[in-house]
């Protein structure tokens, strides 16, 4: 007898594709959690599990709208039955009054607790800024913020060294660049990273004594709060940021800037309060 054809059948489809994506989200969104930051990743292009931090992000985000997508057919397919499930406990006059409350209220508190950086939801994200820092070190970041971005012209001005000094030290580590191109650009060319590109050019990144501002848990506070304690104006700490195309409001926190930024929060400080007033 000839095989019957099998009907392909969407609901079970969408179901199994809703659990394989479910475990997918959770899988980036834990790598998301430890990876390093913007300025780092982009800088020394480190692998999680083969993939880059931008890659994991675009996992993340697509198969987030997709589940949605997924989730609203899986909500058409089961329509009649979670209709006629509601309409019959209605009939019953079941009312889940104590659990419809308890679940709202959980909800609600969850809500407040995360918003407000309250213990001990705040150490989840503590535990995760940590992990983020983890990855920095004097070789992972770059010279200057964006530096990856920047072309051979415009790295020299900001590090203070002459654009011909560069590319002929590249030059001698057969590397052809102009003071026109982008470092990462020239870096993907011979497939390294803007890390190795920048150690090719025999520069060294000027010593800094350690920041005043380092362990003083400023990077929590709110612009407005860490202005207050270093007695600097907020409006001249805004119009300092804003010289250096960064938009920040009173009510952000320092961390939240300089992740917006692409920067360390450290850089921030240093913005708003170049002569270390009020340490």
């Amino acid at each position: 007898m000839p095989k019957q054809k099998t009907k392909f059948n969407g609901r079970a489809f969408t179901s199994l594709y809703i659990s394989f994506s479910g475990i997918i989200m959770v899988l980036s969104g834990i790598i998301l959690y430890i990876a390093p930051a913007g300025r780092v990743a982009k800088w020394s292009r480190i692998y999680i599990l083969g993939m880059e931090k931008a890659d994991w992000q675009a996992v993340h985000t697509i198969f987030t709208f997709i589940f949605i997508i997924a989730g609203i057919f899986h909500l058409w397919y089961n329509w009649k039955p979670l209709v006629s499930y509601f309409r019959h406990k209605i009939q019953q006059k079941v009312v889940l009054r104590k659990e419809l409350f308890a679940s709202f209220s959980v909800t609600l508190l969850l809500f407040i607790v995360t918003l407000f950086n309250i213990p001990p939801f705040s150490s989840v994200m503590e535990l995760g800024e940590y992990f983020t820092e983890s990855w920095a070190t004097e070789q992972t970041e770059p010279p200057v913020p964006h530096a990856e971005a920047m072309t051979f012209a415009e790295l020299s001005k900001a590090i203070d060294r002459p654009v011909e000094e560069l590319l002929n030290s590249l030059k001698n580590e057969n590397i052809i660049a102009k003071k026109e191109d982008v470092l990462k650009d020239v870096a993907e060319r011979h497939h390294i990273t803007p890390m190795e590109l920048f150690a090719k050019m025999k520069t060294v990144k000027k010593a800094s004594a350690s920041s005043p501002y380092a362990g003083r848990g400023l990077g929590r506070k709110t612009l407005a709060d860490a202005c207050k304690e270093l007695n600097v104006k907020l409006p001249k700490a805004l119009q300092s940021l804003q010289k250096k195309g960064i938009s920040a409001t009173a009510e952000q926190s320092i961390k939240d800037i300089a992740d917006r930024a692409d920067v360390a929060p450290l850089d921030i400080m240093e913005i708003i309060n170049p002569e270390n007033k009020g340490l």
